[in-house]
């Protein structure tokens, strides 16, 4: 399949509702029925994290929602759609969060902070779904494969990008770039093999001290952030000195068996 085409593909089912079209004859998708949708993915998701995507059947998802096959395959075909319609939202809202609208003259820095924050945030919001771009890849289709590879690609260029900049401008400090934006990539992409909701950090300061633990792995200063920036995301405490020693370790001690060092 040309690059040409493969886009085209992509474009039309991130567009298009994830549920079956509806035949001759039937009413346009009603809030109901999109109700009905979410319902099901919800369940799928928590499914698929628990026993993965191997483990889990159309049997129990049925059965998880209280209702019959029919129900489950008038919205989608197959476990797979599923599995896609959850991996492509989970990374759309994950890989996108360093887009910026082309007007925005704030410096590199400043739109750094707020992206990569917004990155934990939803990274922490999708951590189950997330989990299925990894652990299911063989089984993704090809062209759904590399328009994951391509939105992946897009991140870490923008990622890049902003790094570069900042450093220019004098306001970041680290030694490779691609090295950095990887390490960073796999501190916040396989959360999903550790992050519990339910541990000692509440989510919102789960993503508040590991964002500061990425600012330092930039050389990132907390003086250097506007003070709105800093109040909006409720980082200006954690980023005084005397809170710098303890953020990196208080992330490691929601798992005590894993860390990001």
């Amino acid at each position: 399949m040309l690059p040409s085409q493969r886009k085209a593909l992509m474009s039309a089912t991130r567009t298009a509702s994830p549920a079956t079209p509806p035949a001759a004859g039937k009413p346009a998708e009603t809030q109901a029925c999109i109700d009905k949708r979410e319902r099901i993915l919800a369940v799928a998701e928590d499914l698929f994290y628990r026993y993965e995507f191997s483990g889990t059947t159309m049997d129990m998802i049925c059965a998880e929602l209280g209702v019959t096959k029919p129900f489950v395959y008038y919205y989608f075909r197959d476990k797979h759609q599923i599995a896609e319609t959850l991996a492509w939202r989970a990374s759309v809202a994950c890989l996108s969060t360093l887009k910026f609208a082309a007007d925005d003259r704030r410096p590199a820095h400043v739109k750094l902070a707020e992206g990569l924050h917004r990155w934990v945030a939803a990274c922490v919001t999708h951590f189950r779904a997330s989990a299925l771009a990894f652990r299911v890849t063989a089984t993704l289709r090809p062209e759904f494969r590399d328009e994951l590879h391509d939105l992946a690609n897009g991140f870490y260029a923008d990622l890049g990008a902003l790094m570069e900049e900042g450093r220019r401008q004098g306001k970041l400090s680290f030694d490779d770039a691609t090295v950095t934006a990887k390490a960073m990539g796999g501190a916040v992409g396989f959360i999903y093999t550790w992050y519990r909701p339910e541990g000692r950090l509440p989510p919102d300061e789960f993503v508040d001290r590991l964002t500061v633990t990425l600012f330092r792995m930039i050389g990132l200063r907390p003086s250097a952030l506007p003070a709105p920036l800093r109040k909006k995301t409720k980082l200006q405490r954690r980023l005084t000195p005397e809170s710098s020693a303890s953020s990196e370790t208080a992330v490691a001690k929601t798992n005590p068996q894993r860390t990001l060092e």
